[in-house]
């Protein structure tokens, strides 16, 4: 199990002691799952949560029948519902893998364990906490303020291979506008 780039990360957020380390490792569970696995279905309650070590993910939820995409995640990042798997309350999205990916994850347990023992599991916990609301108001602001087309090449800009990975439906729903005006605007881009 290659667990370099999940401490890699980590150490980014908050220094790490080898006794943390190898305690985080044996928690881990290496993960090799195809596209379109389903990792939290809602109203189920999230039981682990993941470092994406190669692959590409997406949230969603449903409202009166429509899919509403909510987040999107490539490797290198940790992926999780934050108020199901902390709260240990039912998800309200589901969380699919759209192509074959490899994961490491903990459980609920595991992570609890590391908050009990180590003081650096609950540094990095608030850090990736106040980076979860930082990014949901930032996607409130940009859904606020932003054109469909600033949406559109910001969301271009942070995930390059995203068309190739993600029906049009589910980044037009991402951007909040229409199958019909997510077209209209990549016509518009390649006419300019």
């Amino acid at each position: 199990m290659d667990t370099g780039g999940l401490f890699k990360v980590l150490s980014a957020i908050h220094p790490l002691s080898e006794d943390f380390k190898a305690a985080v490792e044996k928690e881990l569970i290496p993960l090799s799952l195809h596209k379109n696995h389903i990792l939290l279905q809602s109203p189920k309650i999230s039981e682990h949560a993941y470092f994406l070590e190669k692959g590409f993910a997406m949230a969603y939820s449903f409202e009166e029948g429509r899919k509403i995409t909510e987040a999107f995640w490539r490797s290198g990042q940790i992926m999780m519902s934050s108020n199901s798997f902390f709260e240990q309350v039912p998800a309200m999205e589901y969380i699919q893998l759209m192509e074959k990916s490899d994961l490491l994850c903990i459980s609920y347990g595991g992570m609890q364990r590391m908050f009990e023992q180590y003081p650096e599991a609950n540094a990095i916990y608030r850090i990736i906490m106040n980076r979860h609301y930082a990014h949901s108001r930032g996607r409130v602001h940009d859904l606020q303020y932003l054109s469909a087309w600033q949406r559109l090449e910001k969301l271009l800009n942070t995930f390059p291979d995203i068309e190739q990975l993600v029906p049009q439906d589910c980044i037009a729903s991402y951007l909040g506008i229409t199958p019909q005006s997510l077209s209209r605007l990549k016509r518009q881009k390649g006419d300019s």
